[in-house]
């Protein structure tokens, strides 16, 4: 138990370092990255018939280093009652965010992501997940190497009553 203990500590010192690392990279990316307003080219909606949700496929065109660039975006929506259908007139009219990173800030350290969102704030990729695992591990390494601890003081003290 001591030595799965063990495993699960560094386990949960080398999750914190990429946790570290991955939020390194997503704070180099937000400082060094732009927003641009784009517009819709062509917008496609497919329906799927055996689940409430439809596919959207979108040509979005926006200036990248002064230069007219186009990008695909794909994602899924629900719809319901309440939430119904998104009309190709709606999905033309609205003018989504990318960021990405210019040409004279890219380096090897930076990711040259292309992101699409609603909003021109970027939340990160990563989050906390990494810091997330580090605590897990740490918690139950911890946990078990007391719990061998314990099973070991009571096998002694079994073991002298006896």
């Amino acid at each position: 138990m001591k030595a799965i203990g063990i495993l699960f500590i560094i386990f949960g010192i080398l999750s914190g370092l990429l946790g570290v690392r991955s939020y390194l990279r997503d704070d180099a990316y937000a400082k060094a990255s732009v927003v641009v307003n784009s517009s819709v080219k062509w917008a496609e909606v497919k329906p799927n018939p055996w689940k409430s949700t439809v596919s959207i496929k979108l040509m979005l065109i926006y200036m990248r280093d002064g230069v007219a660039d186009s990008l695909e975006h794909n994602y899924s929506q629900f719809y319901s009652k309440d939430n119904p259908l998104p009309t190709i007139e709606k999905l033309k009219a609205a003018t989504p965010h990318i960021r990405y990173v210019p040409k004279e800030k890219r380096s090897k350290n930076i990711p040259d992501w292309v992101m699409v969102s609603n909003k021109d704030k970027h939340d990160g990729v990563y989050g906390q997940t990494g810091f997330g695992w580090m605590f897990k591990f740490l918690i139950v390494g911890i946990f078990l190497i007391f719990y061998s601890r314990v099973r070991r003081k009571t096998r002694e003290l079994f073991s002298l009553q006896k």
